[in-house]
C-alpha cells in the first residue's frame, strides 16, 4: 500500500513527505521537484509553466504516466507520491489532502526561500499567484482527466495544517495509514478533517 499526498500550495506537502520519507524510511517521488527543474530549465515561473502545460499536455502525460508506472512495479514496497494528481493515478494508496487557508500558505512562502522560480513582491501578491496557480491547475485536470482535484472527497484523509507542525501532521497521517491498511473498506470515508485538534466528517 503506497501513500500519496497532496494538497493546497504552502500546506507543507512536500515538507511532511520529507518528513515521513525520514522517519519510516519510505521513498519519495515528488513530481513537483521535476516540473520545477523543468520551469527553472526553461527560465519559467511556476506560473508561467503550469499556462504552459494547459496547452501542451505531454508535461502532464509524462508525469502521470509514470506515477502508475511505478506505483505498480512497485505494488509490494510502501511508496510516498508528493505529487498534485497521485491520488488518481497511484494505484492502492492511501490518499491524504493537506489544506490550508490561502493567506496562511502566503505568508509561509513568503518566509521559505524557493529560489527564482517562485518569487513574490509581498503577501498580497503572492495571495494572488497561488491562488492563480491553483485555478489554473485545477482548471487543466478537469479537462484532461474529468476530475475536480480541489474536491475533498476525492480522499481518505484530510489535514488542516494551519495550527499544527509537520511533525503532528505526519502522526497523524501515519496513525490514520495504519487503520486504513487494517481495513480499507470499513475507514471512515470521505475522509476525516482534523483542525484544532479536533476530527469531524468533511461532509
Amino acid at each position: 500500500m503506497h501513500i500519496s499526498i497532496t494538497g493546497r500550495l504552502g500546506s507543507g506537502k512536500s515538507t511532511v513527505a520529507k518528513l515521513l520519507a525520514a522517519s519510516e524510511g519510505f521513498e519519495i517521488y515528488s513530481t513537483g521537484t521535476i516540473q520545477r527543474k523543468i520551469a527553472a530549465d526553461m527560465g519559467l515561473t511556476t506560473l508561467q509553466m503550469n499556462q504552459l502545460m494547459n496547452s501542451d499536455h505531454k508535461y502532464d502525460h509524462m508525469l502521470d504516466d509514470t506515477v502508475t508506472k511505478i506505483s505498480v512495479e512497485r505494488a509490494s514496497e510502501t511508496l510516498l507520491f508528493d505529487s498534485r494528481m497521485a491520488w488518481h493515478f497511484a494505484q492502492n494508496s492511501f490518499k491524504v489532502y493537506l489544506f490550508v487557508a490561502t493567506d496562511v500558505a502566503a505568508r509561509r512562502v513568503m518566509r521559505d526561500c524557493r529560489g527564482s522560480v517562485e518569487c513574490y513582491s509581498s503577501v498580497e501578491d503572492a495571495i494572488e499567484q497561488l491562488n492563480a496557480r491553483m485555478l489554473t491547475e485545477n482548471a487543466r485536470y478537469r479537462e484532461l482527466y474529468g476530475v475536480d482535484h480541489l474536491d475533498l472527497n476525492n480522499f481518505d484523509l484530510v489535514v488542516n495544517t494551519e495550527n499544527i507542525s509537520p511533525e503532528e501532521t505526519c502522526k497523524i497521517i501515519m496513525s490514520e495509514f495504519a487503520k486504513y491498511c487494517s481495513s480499507p473498506d470499513d475507514y471512515a470515508r470521505p475522509c476525516m478533517f482534523y483542525m484544532d485538534g479536533a476530527v469531524t466528517s468533511v461532509k
